[in-house]
């Protein structure tokens, strides 16, 4: 089933950025939803389709819905790290190509930067992390870095590389007034900044996940 021209992006909308304080993950998320729904020229009662990716909670799609006062028909709670919002884009178009929706609203919001929480024994470290817990591997960093160094051995891929993505992000945060950061970066700054989990340093990190 191919998703070409199976929807279109109507409005987009940021929440306020870096340190928030008094603000919480579900008041971030209704700013951007309503803004984003203005942009739109839409309401919240047009919303049939709800997509969120979050830890805050343990049923954080239903969580964000009930706060919102949005019932989708179709929703979908995909978390897959920071790319999680990538996959709601392909399953929101999917689901308008099926018929099972046809406005989607997809919503992140995170207080990461004003708590200041880092945390090497994630929930379940019986599991999966039981490999990494005991050696200090530092999360979600460590999981990025970890995938950056297969790719480097697969593909040859280097650190100037790697820093060329956060040189470009920067450029583009330059553009956005709500922006946390809006001066210029350049390769070498990366590559000179502290390393947090090798391949990947400090600069290459968002601003959420690093003090």
């Amino acid at each position: 089933m191919t998703l070409k021209r199976a929807c279109a992006i109507a409005g987009v909308a940021e929440s306020s950025l870096g340190i928030v304080p008094g603000s919480t993950v579900f008041t971030l998320q209704a700013e951007a939803a309503a803004a984003a729904l203005e942009d739109a020229g839409l309401h919240k009662n047009d919303v049939d389709g709800l997509f969120c990716g979050g830890r805050w909670g343990r049923s954080h799609l239903l969580e964000i819905g009930e706060y919102l006062g949005i019932r989708p028909t179709y929703s979908d709670g995909t978390v897959v790290g920071g790319s999680s919002f990538e996959f709601h884009l392909g399953h929101a178009a999917a689901a308008m190509k099926a018929g099972l929706c046809k406005v989607a609203l997809i919503l992140y919001g995170s207080t990461q930067r004003s708590r200041q929480e880092r945390t090497l024994n994630p929930p379940g470290s019986g599991f999966g992390f039981q490999f990494e817990t005991p050696f200090g591997l530092p999360l979600p960093v460590g999981v990025y870095a970890m995938a950056a160094s297969r790719h480097m051995a697969l593909h040859g891929t280097t650190r100037e590389q790697l820093a060329e993505v956060a040189v470009a992000a920067r450029q583009w945060a330059a553009l956005n007034p709500k922006a946390y950061r809006r001066d210029p970066l350049s390769i070498d700054e990366v590559l000179a900044s502290e390393m947090i989990s090798d391949p990947i340093s400090l600069l290459d990190c968002c601003h959420e996940t690093h003090v």
